[in-house]
């Protein structure tokens, strides 16, 4: 299983950011922070493409994992990405079930049904680019 997902849209960087400000809450999650990485490369003297990270959340799938394997901390909030490239901006999300998985708990397949909803959401999310 892939740790990420990931599509291309022909929008334009600022568009796509535009856009996850408008899809994030729609789909039950809220933004938490927005971090413009590629301007704090830059401000270091480090070239990058555009390039920002949107920690979002839903507090009630982060309590839910949280009380699966409070390992999961490190994985929370979500993290979706939108970074410029050739011919448009590339959107991303982290998929927390693989990763999930390597902490090796009885109770992952157990709640698999629930790490696969969180991940539809996230998909939901970065498939409305397409």
């Amino acid at each position: 299983m892939a740790t990420e997902y990931r599509v291309k849209s022909e929008r334009s960087f600022d568009e796509v950011c535009d856009k996850i400000r408008e899809v994030v809450p729609l789909n039950g999650f809220s933004i938490l922070s927005e971090i413009r990485t590629s301007d704090i490369l830059r401000s270091k003297g480090f070239e990058y493409p555009n390039l920002r990270t949107f920690d979002i959340c839903n507090a009630k799938y982060a309590h839910e994992a949280l009380s699966l394997d409070n390992r999961v901390e490190t994985l929370i909030p979500c993290h979706l990405i939108a970074k410029s490239v050739e011919g448009g901006t590339e959107i991303s999300a982290q998929l927390p079930a693989e990763i999930f998985r390597t902490l090796k708990t009885d109770k992952t397949e157990q709640n698999a049904a629930f790490l696969d909803e969180v991940e539809t959401k996230l998909k939901t999310i970065v498939d409305s680019f397409i």
